[in-house]
């Protein structure tokens, strides 16, 4: 199956982690960064399972970490 959407930047991924470290919660976070509350969801859940946010390898060929 084909990848969906956009490649996110990094940028945003950390303001996400960033929003949500503060407390803010997915709703809050979506309405002010306009998008989903589904791929915030997305976002922190996999920042929460292994403590980095890494770019998807099927859309660089390689992962890379960003520092929260």
């Amino acid at each position: 199956m084909a990848p969906h959407g956009r490649k996110m930047s990094k940028g945003l991924r950390k303001k996400i982690i960033s929003l949500h470290k503060k407390g803010e919660g997915y709703r809050k976070i979506s309405k002010a960064l306009l998008i989903s509350q589904n791929t915030v969801a997305k976002v922190i859940h996999k920042f929460n399972k292994d403590r980095t946010a890494t770019i998807s390898q099927r859309h660089s060929g390689h992962p890379q970490q960003l520092t929260p």
